[in-house]
């Protein structure tokens, strides 16, 4: 919602979530619903303007095959990284 509001010409932006009935519950400290009728009030907090992440919002929701959520990804270096530079 920031750099849409921070670019001059912007004009639209497909937002899927809105069909998600839990999405607004993943984080705290933002509106809801976060979209209110085609529009999205910019938080005026730092950062993303969220207050915090709700764990056990996002732990029933995972992906068939996660088994939790905040574990480490440092295969990532090697198995999925192409950046040669650190791979």
């Amino acid at each position: 919602a920031h750099v849409a509001v921070a670019t001059e010409n912007f004009m639209a932006l497909e937002f899927h979530t809105v069909e998600v009935p839990w999405w607004d519950d993943i984080v705290t400290g933002l509106p809801k619903p976060l979209l209110d009728h085609g529009f999205i009030t910019v938080p005026d907090k730092p950062g993303l303007g969220i207050d915090d992440v709700v764990d056990e919002v996002i732990s029933q929701h995972l992906q068939d095959g996660v088994t939790g959520i905040w574990q480490s990804t440092d295969h990532w270096n090697d198995e999925y990284s192409w950046d040669r530079t650190w791979s």
